[in-house]
């Protein structure tokens, strides 16, 4: 199965195949209609919009970046450090079991011929240097999964 990240922002370009899961602590209230963390639902597009990934969020008291504000030094970042180290106690092949059989369940739901795709969505874009994205793409790495980014469909001309 596919694997790729990107942020909330890029939903709309996914296909209902692609699976969604937020990464973060918080998500943004229109990912569960403002209706609560346990909501999910359809998108116009028939992607499924509300689905987390708990074990991947990070920890409570790891909220937020707190060092490296002035630089962005990622390197000296205490909340990258600990959500490094919060995926390394994690078990690797029950998160990616669980996240396969919910993308095939949905499969079997909704009929689609296509293989699913898993997609994990955090925060911020690619090129902000303080996000979970690049320790989860490392995790995922270090355990034999090439954790894409997601690239939006050019525009037909």
């Amino acid at each position: 199965m596919k694997y790729y990240i990107t942020y909330f922002y890029n939903v709309r370009f996914l296909k209902p195949y692609q699976i969604p899961f937020s990464t973060a602590i918080w998500d943004p209230k229109w990912w569960h209609e403002g209706k609560g963390y346990s909501h999910y639902f359809k998108d116009k597009n028939n992607v499924y919009n509300g689905l987390r990934i708990e074990p991947l969020h990070p920890e409570p008291g790891n909220e937020e970046c707190t060092n490296c504000w002035s630089d962005h030094d990622p390197s000296r970042c205490t909340f990258m450090q600990k959500y490094r180290a919060q995926l390394a106690g994690l078990d690797f092949q029950q998160i990616t079991w669980y996240l396969e059989t919910t993308a095939k369940n949905i499969k079997a739901k909704e009929g689609f011929s296509e293989e699913p795709e898993i997609v994990l969505l955090v925060y911020e874009k690619p090129d902000n240097p303080c996000s979970e994205r690049q320790p989860l793409i490392e995790w995922f790495s270090k355990n034999g999964v090439a954790l894409e980014e997601f690239k939006k469909p050019e525009k037909d001309n």
